[in-house]
């Protein structure tokens, strides 16, 4: 089995209605990204040592229950389809093995799942396996799929509606305030600092209520999940606080980070003040970390900006 897998997905399975643990998740993945898109192959094998490879933070002492346990609930698993005409489930699975003593499992997929894997035609969407491998929420990995459907566009609105009856957690929370606490914030928190995009969430209103999400999608190559990596910051000197060698230092990395933003195209405008509403959260936060030192003002409304966000 190689690394750098892609899994292929057709837009419609990406949001179809189904519950999977995050192991079956994981599992599933590890299947789709070793067919061949243009095969008929339904059965696969692979053993607890590609498991671990491909989702690193999986224990290798414990991998084998893990999986043992999830191969036994996804035979009983099911996925819904929608369209204008009809409704349509039908299971992932048609049967499943594990040899003993052996670290290798098999899962034969049905053949009404097996056209949303392969033989594509029409919509579908691609992912590196590895820009999942680290997370640990079914959610996360739901609505990054959704995302990466949209990532050229740069944006998606989805109702809530639809959101949770993808995530098949219509009758869970009710209210929104849970409903961004319990699903929507973590997930997207595990997305941005765990994958290779950066996505940010607008609330869209009808009166008072919030009916559907809009998602800001920017790949990671231009995105400030590669600030850390990419914005090299010039290390602190060892200088008193308030000193102008402090001053100097804010100043030339605030200055290095403005460079960067208008290289990447996220600042578009002359003045950072006029763009505090357009720059994802994380670059205000680096930015923030200098003005502190130089400029108060600035300082004031970029902290003004991202408590707004965080009321949202």
């Amino acid at each position: 089995m190689v690394n750098d897998l892609v899994v292929v997905k057709a837009n419609s399975l990406i949001e179809a209605s189904y519950r999977l643990s995050i192991d079956e998740v994981r599992i599933l993945a590890l299947t789709i990204g070793t067919m061949d898109p243009k095969s008929n192959q339904k059965v696969f094998d692979f053993t607890v040592a590609d498991f671990v490879r491909e989702f690193p933070e999986i224990s290798l002492d414990n991998a084998y229950k893990q999986i043992q346990a999830a191969i036994k609930r996804i035979y009983d698993r099911s996925v819904h389809t929608e369209d204008e005409s009809r409704v349509t489930e039908f299971r992932w699975v048609s049967s499943r093995t594990y040899f003993k003593k052996e670290g290798r499992f098999r899962i034969v997929m049905t053949d009404e799942v097996m056209p949303y894997l392969t033989q594509l035609k029409g919509q579908f969407t691609p992912y590196q396996l590895k820009n999942i491998a680290y997370f640990n929420s079914v959610h996360a990995i739901r609505i990054y799929e959704l995302c990466m459907q949209y990532k050229m566009l740069g944006e998606r609105k989805i109702s809530i509606d639809d959101l949770k009856k993808w995530l098949q957690i219509e009758n869970r929370y009710s209210a929104f305030f849970d409903f961004k606490k319990r699903v929507l914030t973590p997930a997207i928190n595990e997305i941005n600092e765990k994958s290779d995009l950066l996505v940010e969430v607008e609330q869209i209103k009808q009166g008072r209520s919030i009916i559907a999400l809009k998602f800001i999608i920017t790949p990671k190559a231009h995105s400030t999940r590669q600030i850390y990596g990419v914005f090299e910051e010039i290390k602190r000197p060892q200088v008193a606080k308030g000193s102008k060698a402090e001053g100097d230092w804010a100043t030339e990395n605030y200055n290095l980070a403005i460079k960067q933003l208008r290289n990447e195209g996220i600042l578009k405008t002359r003045f950072v003040e006029d763009s505090l509403r357009d720059l994802p959260s994380e670059w205000l936060k680096v930015l923030m970390k200098y003005t502190t030192i130089i400029n108060h003002a600035l300082t004031r409304e970029i902290a003004d900006e991202l408590n707004k966000r965080d009321r949202l």
